[in-house]
């Protein structure tokens, strides 16, 4: 699925669990593992933890987004571009100079968002990461779709993913039908929402700004049932699930409540000011999500 995984360091605790999940996730599938510091070369430190993990080393003096970013698309094989989460949750989202907020609206490669906040209690084993089991970094894997050409996409390489890694995927729709006064507003339009369910059930043709609003379980429930046959082809048996309510609160909530390892969504209104639409699920999560994230790019 990847044959490189850019990780960015700058040697801190919180960096450590980022680099320690990318070097599992390269060994679980057989990637290569490059670690990103921006800044001068800090020397024996670094390179000791490169070779410990395997990894190929980049320094480069800048922005840590900007170095990140050129590490990360300076090569055309499939790359996944890792960082830890640390700034992304509260008001500390909106410092200046904050990396993983600003990578996930500008990465043009698959990005993931490595939990790295500080478990109640300090760190315990020095390393913060999940206990693994041989067969990779994850075991549980959520992915949530609204039918469109881009969610199924996501839900194609999340199969992908975890028949690589052997883990357990759950396919969620959330449905969140709009309430009657908007359906009365949308009415008056030719491409409202509520006619083009009368029209056409398929929901290849919803428009943007009510992907992941999705008329009822009927429709839900048909989502899935292709979702399923999309995981069959990558030899994945998935179980599916319609929950009702706004995705990012659905998707979150089971992860809690379930113990999901990751979360992955496409990433379709990432960039630019798409993402300042309603309901924009990538965005919402990123900065609330209790586990680790893939953003997959789908546009």
């Amino acid at each position: 699925m990847y044959g490189r995984i850019v990780a960015g360091t700058d040697l801190s605790k919180t960096a450590e669990v980022a680099t320690q999940r990318a070097a599992a996730l390269a060994r679980g599938l057989s990637a290569k593992l490059v670690l990103v510091h921006a800044g001068s070369d800090p020397g024996a430190p670094l390179k000791d933890l490169a070779g410990s993990l395997g990894a190929e080393v980049i320094v480069a003096k800048g922005n840590p987004v900007d170095v990140l970013l050129e590490a990360a698309e300076a090569r055309g094989d499939a790359t996944l571009l890792l960082v830890g989460s640390v700034g992304m949750s509260g008001a500390r989202r909106f410092m200046l100079g904050n990396v993983p907020n600003k990578v996930s609206h500008s990465a043009r490669t698959d990005l993931m968002i490595v939990k790295t906040d500080p478990p109640r209690g300090g760190w315990g084993d020095g390393k913060g990461g999940r206990g693994q089991d041989g067969t990779g970094p994850y075991s549980k894997i959520l992915v949530g779709t609204d039918g469109s050409t881009t969610a199924m996409s996501a839900v194609d390489r999340a199969a992908d993913l975890a028949a690589a890694l052997g883990a357990a995927l759950l396919i969620v729709c959330a449905y969140d039908p709009p309430s009657d006064a908007e359906l009365e507003r949308m009415a008056a339009s030719a491409g409202s929402i509520s006619a083009q369910w009368d029209a056409d059930r398929s929901l290849r043709d919803v428009p943007d700004e009510f992907r992941w609003r999705i008329a009822g379980a009927a429709q839900a429930q048909d989502v899935l049932e292709r979702s399923e046959e999309h995981a069959a082809k990558h030899g994945v048996d998935a179980e599916v699930r319609t929950v009702k309510g706004p995705a990012p609160e659905v998707l979150i909530s089971i992860v809690e409540e379930e113990g999901f390892e990751l979360i992955v969504v496409g990433s379709v209104g990432m960039t630019g000011a798409q993402r300042f639409k309603l309901g924009n699920v990538p965005h919402r999560i990123s900065h609330h999500a209790p586990t680790d994230l893939l953003i997959l790019r789908t546009n």
